[in-house]
């Protein structure tokens, strides 16, 4: 009775992730890249950066977004209170390269994240529809960038969702980083495939400006710090409107955390905000969520429960012990190749671990911050 049961329910847990699996992340695996830029479609941009004492990081970005392959565009360096010698470094670009416009915020209002203050101030600013953005610590990793991400910008979409994955270093943390960053990507692509995109990321994100002054920017959640990219794309992004950018040479290259306490602070400012997201984007992430981590605290139970009654298993228990080997191959073959067709460094053995290790992170991590209240601007 008691192995009947743990089974079943156990069972029960891995169905829904082979549905999910089926249903959303088999999207991303057969969705057919474009391997061309169609220069036809030749819209200019506005690229814009905010950036807070980042003069060293910029050194880097500044020109590498100036020799971007693309017939027009501009890029908007958003001074945000800066204290170090940006404004100095950027006047001295400017004279070489008329496409770089400077944007310089001394003071921000109170109860206003900065970000979204700087970002507001930029987008205004922007004299082109297409807006594109990408952190001041990021590296677009080709000159294409620009030009594939606008290749996805057609037949009426207003966002486009692009991939930062982060750079790889030695360590456990940087492992964890790594593979969770690209999961939600897998994650958030297929939503999006499947008509339901709920998230992007800041690091690698395209909108149009009409889209923004329509929605009225950040304004409801203009006092939470974080949010300024999944929060926006939540609220505005729709089956229609929506496309996505996984060509390898449109990445963008992301320095990760160094210490579990930066991480950490990271990811509970990002977690933190979900629970503004619709309500069916909810629902889904949570059940999903919640199957995920169930399965994996069930399956010790079930592996004890079949050696306790190993000399009553029946036919169908096999049954069942074999749908269970079979969730854990299938859910971390589908993750592995499809972390392949994002061009990730990916391993199949560290997708079977980090299959684990999502469902800590999901209880210790992600359940907590769900329920903490965000940060905000006081």
């Amino acid at each position: 009775m008691i192995l009947d049961l743990t089974l079943y329910l156990v069972a029960f847990f891995a169905f829904w992730q082979v549905a999910y699996c089926l249903f959303f992340y088999q999207r991303l695996l057969f969705f057919k890249l474009k391997n061309f830029i169609d220069f036809d479609f030749n819209k200019p941009v506005s690229v814009i950066v905010a950036a807070h004492n980042e003069i060293e990081n910029l050194k880097i970005l500044v020109p590498l977004l100036l020799k971007q392959n693309y017939p027009e565009f501009e890029v908007i360096i958003v001074d945000d209170r800066s204290e170090d010698d940006t404004y100095l470094y950027l006047l001295s670009e400017q004279r070489k390269d008329v496409r770089l416009k400077i944007v310089r915020i001394d003071y921000t209002p109170e109860h206003i994240s900065h970000k979204k203050y700087a970002l507001t101030l930029g987008i205004k600013a922007a004299c082109y529809e297409h807006l594109l953005f990408i952190d001041a610590d990021c590296l677009p990793v080709s000159e294409k960038w620009i030009a594939l991400m606008l290749n996805e910008w057609q037949n009426g979409k207003e966002i486009v969702l692009g991939f930062s994955p982060y750079i790889k270093q030695k360590g456990f943390l940087n492992w964890i980083i790594r593979y969770e960053t690209t999961f939600t990507a897998i994650q958030y692509f297929s939503y999006a495939l499947a008509g339901l995109p709920y998230m992007g990321v800041g690091r690698n994100l395209g909108y149009t400006k009409g889209l923004f002054l329509r929605s009225k920017g950040f304004n409801k959640h203009l006092k939470i710090v974080g949010g300024d990219d999944d929060l926006f794309v939540n609220a505005n992004a729709t089956a229609q409107n929506t496309a996505i950018c996984i060509h390898p040479e449109a990445h963008v290259l992301s320095y990760p955390k160094t210490t579990w306490h930066s991480w950490k602070t990271q990811k509970n400012r990002h977690l933190s905000v979900g629970k503004f997201y619709k309500k069916k984007h909810i629902l889904l992430l949570g059940w999903q969520n919640a199957m995920h981590a169930l399965f994996w605290f069930g399956l010790p139970w079930a592996v004890f429960a079949t050696l306790w009654n190993y000399s009553k298993i029946e036919p169908i228990h096999w049954v069942w012990i074999g749908f269970l080997a079979f969730r854990l191959f299938f859910w971390a073959t589908t993750q592995y190749f499809n972390a392949k067709k994002l061009k990730s460094e990916t391993s199949y053995v560290s997708w079977l671990l980090f299959d684990c290790v999502y469902a800590f992170f999901i209880v210790f991590l992600g359940t907590k911050a769900f329920f903490r209240k965000p940060e905000q601007w006081s």
